[in-house]
């Protein structure tokens, strides 16, 4: 039997033959990468235990069913190693925030908890006699630690010299080490492999086994310790040998070096040049396997080591120990190239084109620029830190923006049943990708009721989130207003505290009463904006509060007097653009909140348009200084700018020969004034604009000069509703990086 790993994933294979293998079964072990595999046998029953950046332990039985699960580490686990001491059975294990914890099979919790030297990387392993426990690590600041536990006291017993002391702060990867039957440690640090006895602190040996090694060396011994494999920077690794290994080689004859090499090894252990700390695992490519001669014998050698050795009777073995312990472990690298002195791992023609393509920081950019959509874009960024690096860089998301505009996804309609409840359908617009299906599904089989059956009412939205208003079933005077997450409802409502008091004055009223989102760095945030005016309107107040998620209370952003005559109106909306706020007002005013220069203003629209029933409409110009007003007269859009002092128009569109050949239920071309062409709202920069003609709702796409119907009212409709279109959110949320070398693969 042997595991190995990648990403979540864990694969069971069968050996049936020589350099055969069939997979078995594959286990999604954990939410979250997988750092390390071990075999164990709780009860006699053969089984795997992984770890992983949930900060879980699972024992995973040979059909792939979960018997065990460990939880109590507050990082994710580094790496495991399965012991026994006669009958008892137990797993050490280290996390990422540098604590050691064991776990018995009955499930109570942690017996130990301890701090690991320099409480970052560690990996743990027993000597062949299972009698001595070691570990090997690096901290954050580069500085490695190999020690010898006391098991009794859980404290070092003894920490071993010759590690180069690296300068504060400089992190290039993580010492990977090993054990030998024969007392022997070794470790692969700044090109080379290093090599202590058990009982002496001071290094005993240190070569370079004829140069081309990575930084940190990846390195395991065979079961007799005679053999060291170590891996090079050309995707490959050596072998070197004592005088007994060199035996070894010299019984298999000329054979070729692939008789080491099983298919399995070939594509999974290739091991890629000098490594970084971010793209360093402690088993990248780690197979553990257990001699099916000796199926029902506990592993003593783990994280590598062949558990069959566990069937060799343990006083031969330390005999074999205490013998060979008085020789040096005299190293020669293995010089025919017949007989093994370097293996290189064999790629396809096209698996090393694509490797020379992904391996181009330039080309690898123009690959993942061209994926389309956001939530692929994110999919791309899990694969390994470089590409998480690359798609989440500030030029490159404005490239990608771009390229690729947020999509619209669908809309809701929001019908009114009275003044305060409302009833929200969302509709999915049509030819939508494979790639977004899932969250149009999400969004079609949402429901509302999720919140206490309480009718919600849409106040305003941006990116994905909406602030909706929830009233009381019983009273309907009283509300909550909350954010929800229109693409990730799991997350549920954050209720946003009650509106700020304003006191109203005898002789004054309150004439505007309104909210704003505004999108900030990390979270969305509200202003909520309140005009109180005399009787004559020719004095007011304008409030202005901020609430920023997190926040208890509503804060005063700002407050300003006025004498100008103020007249909001609620139709058309006002709109939040460059941190002002642009009112409609009286017939044909507009009056400007500047919130960063604490002003007031007010300008008219463009000679001979008034607002009417519904006709026109602002909305965010891509100019930060200006604002775009649609006006619809008769089958006609106009569209202007205001820029400075100044209108502009900008765009005139004729719907006549557009809705000549649709059909548009209770509406005739014939008939246009006795059923007025309706804008019902505008997006960003005027590029999308929904109408409202007879029983129908018509999307039109500014930039393509395309009109389609997307909604048809139903029989017992009275009239249509209120239009929230939804588009994909920008920029696309990325999952947080965690202090975790293992996640980089």
């Amino acid at each position: 039997i042997g595991v190995a790993f990648t990403k979540h994933l864990i694969h069971l294979y069968a050996y049936e033959h020589q350099n055969k293998t069939r997979e078995v079964v594959e286990i999604e072990a954990h939410s979250g990468e997988v750092n390390d595999i071990a075999f164990s046998q709780p009860n006699k029953q053969l089984c795997v235990v992984t770890c992983g950046d949930d900060k879980l332990i699972r024992v995973w039985d040979m059909h792939g069913q979960k018997i065990y699960s460990f939880e109590g580490h507050e990082a994710p686990v580094y790496s495991i190693c399965p012991h026994h001491i006669d009958d008892i059975q137990f797993i050490f294990s280290t996390s990422l925030d540098g604590k050691l914890k064991a776990w018995f099979y009955d499930n109570v919790g942690s017996r130990v908890d301890f701090d690991v030297p320099g409480k970052w990387c560690t990996t743990m392993l027993y000597s062949a006699d299972g009698t001595r426990l070691f570990s090997c690590g690096t901290s954050k600041q580069g500085d490695s630690h190999l020690v010898e536990w006391n098991q009794s006291e859980g404290s070092v017993k003894r920490s071993y010299s010759g590690f180069r002391k690296k300068p504060s702060g400089v992190v290039q990867g993580v010492v990977q080490f090993d054990i030998a039957r024969n007392h022997i440690l070794a470790a692969g640090e700044d090109n080379q492999i290093k090599f202590w006895d058990f009982d002496n602190t001071n290094m005993l040996a240190c070569i370079e086994a004829g140069g081309a090694l990575p930084s940190f060396p990846r390195l395991r011994f065979n079961k007799e310790g005679n053999l060291l494999a170590v891996t090079t920077v050309d995707s490959g690794f050596k072998i070197i040998a004592n005088n007994d290994g060199l035996k070894s080689l010299l019984s298999f004859g000329n054979l070729p070096s692939e008789v080491f090499r099983s298919p399995y090894e070939a594509s999974a252990m290739k091991v890629s040049g000098a490594p970084v700390v971010s793209g360093i695992s402690p088993n990248i490519g780690r197979t553990d396997h257990l001699d099916r001669n000796y199926p029902a014998k506990p592993s003593p050698i783990l994280n590598g080591g062949d558990p069959a050795s566990g069937s060799i009777d343990k006083k031969r073995r330390i005999s074999e120990e205490k013998s060979d312990k008085g020789k040096p472990w005299d190293l020669k690298e293995v010089l025919n190239p017949q007989k093994f002195r370097l293996d290189t791992m064999l790629e396809t023609d096209q698996a090393s084109k694509v490797s020379k393509v992904l391996d181009d920081d330039d080309l690898l950019r123009e690959i993942i620029i061209r994926v389309g959509f956001p939530t692929t874009l994110v999919r791309a960024a899990l694969v390994c830190k470089r590409w998480y690096h690359h798609a989440s860089e500030p030029a490159f998301l404005r490239r990608f923006c771009e390229r690729h505009p947020p999509c619209l996804l669908g809309f809701y309609v929001e019908d009114r049943e009275d003044h305060k409840m409302a009833s929200i359908r969302f509709f999915s617009l049509l030819n939508k990708p494979q790639e977004l299906a899932a969250i149009i599904r999400s969004l079609l089989g949402y429901s509302w009721d999720a919140y206490r059956g309480a009718p919600a009412n849409f106040l305003c939205s941006r990116n994905g989130r909406v602030f909706i208003s929830l009233y009381d079933q019983v009273n309907r005077s009283k509300f909550t207003v909350g954010a929800h997450s229109l693409l990730c409802p799991e997350r549920g409502l954050t209720v946003v505290p009650p509106f700020p008091h304003v006191e109203i004055q005898d002789g004054y009223s309150r004439t505007m009463n309104d909210l704003f989102s505004v999108e900030e760095v990390n979270d969305l945030s509200l202003l909520h904006v309140s005009v109180v005016s005399n009787m004559q309107r020719t004095k007011s107040t304008v409030h202005v509060h901020m609430w920023r998620h997190g926040d208890g209370v509503w804060r005063t952003y700002l407050t300003l007097d006025t004498d100008q005559l103020l007249d909001p109106r609620r139709e058309p909306k006002a709109v939040l653009a460059n941190n002002k706020i642009y009112i409609a007002s009286a017939q044909s005013d507009i009056v400007v909140f500047d919130l960063t220069a604490s002003s007031i203003s007010m300008f008219q629209l463009p000679q001979g348009v008034e607002y009417g029933d519904r006709d026109t409409m602002l909305a965010q110009a891509q100019d930060a200084s200006g604002v775009y007003l649609i006006h619809a007269k008769k089958l006609q859009l106009h569209i202007w700018l205001h820029k400075g002092d100044n209108w502009f128009l900008v765009d005139t569109i004729c719907l006549r020969e557009m809705v000549a050949n649709m059909w548009i239920p209770g509406y005739r071309v014939e008939d246009e004034s006795y059923a007025p062409l309706r804008i019902k709202h505008v997006g960003d920069y005027a590029e999308c604009i929904f109408l409202e003609m007879g029983r129908c709702a018509l999307q039109l796409d500014v930039k393509c000069m395309q009109l389609r119907k997307v909604y048809i009212m139903a029989e017992e409709e009275v009239c249509l509703g209120d239009i929230h279109p939804l588009k994909m959110i920008w920029p696309p949320i990325f999952p947080a990086l965690k202090d975790n070398p293992a996640s980089s693969k």
